[in-house]
């Protein structure tokens, strides 16, 4: 009669200890990830349910703000390959001189496409007189760019991120840290793109945990049943 007895070796060991670890870590990242989702979507919640406060050195990121003052038409930013219902296009970011603050403040007006030329900028028309604005404020990360020339020279601007550090280098004016975007109720308002503060929600995060931890549940089950080995 054969029984059975654990003797996986070596390199089955090493096997298995490499990879359990490693998708274990991976599921406990992501649940990480998931719960940073969630208060950043919390965060942007509440904010976004409270009256706008007047712009001030104290604003804060996903606060709803409110000012005054005049764009700047010569120095816009057209924000490049941002894909609005399937059509490629910009986001304009227009520089507005503020009452409330010293510093250049950018405020994204909105999407527009950018035609079947794209050597060929559109043209960008503004209102010369003052503007109240209301819109929540967002801190955009650099993300991922393969272009090394993430900023042009040209008038208007084209620029492959919203980071405010690299927008700063094509400005003489400090730049406020945060960028304004206008809710539809500004005059001077493009297309409105709702503001997506996270790039992937917290139930994909956990969703991705569960595949993980599946995956280290199916490595363990394999190590002990490859592992045993009949004996007679």
């Amino acid at each position: 009669m054969s029984k059975r007895r654990f003797n996986p070796g070596k390199r089955l060991t090493f096997f298995f200890v490499f990879f359990s670890i490693s998708f274990f870590a991976l599921g406990v990242w992501q649940i990480e990830r998931g719960q940073a989702k969630s208060k950043i979507l919390s965060a942007y919640e509440k904010a976004g349910d409270k009256l706008p406060n007047k712009l001030s050195s104290g604003s804060f990121k996903w606060q709803r703000v409110v000012t005054k003052g005049y764009f700047d038409a010569n120095n816009q930013v057209l924000l490049d390959n941002v894909i609005n219902k399937g059509i490629a296009g910009y986001k304009v970011l227009t520089p507005l001189i503020s009452e409330d603050t010293k510093k250049l403040l950018l405020v994204d007006r909105g999407w527009l496409p950018a035609g079947n030329d794209r050597g060929k900028l559109p043209k960008l028309d503004i209102s010369k007189d003052e503007v109240k604005i209301f819109g929540t404020l967002e801190s955009p990360e650099l993300g991922f760019v393969l272009s090394e020339n993430l900023i042009t020279n040209s008038s208007p601007k084209v620029s492959q991120t919203k980071n405010i550090e690299v927008l700063q280098t094509a400005f003489n004016q400090e730049l406020f840290p945060f960028i304004l975007v206008a809710e539809p109720t500004l005059k001077d308002s493009l297309e409105y793109i709702k503001i997506t503060p996270t790039n992937m929600t917290p139930a994909k995060h956990y969703g991705y945990a569960i595949q993980w931890f599946t995956m280290f549940l199916a490595i363990c089950f394999m190590y002990l049943w490859i592992g045993s080995k009949n004996e007679k």
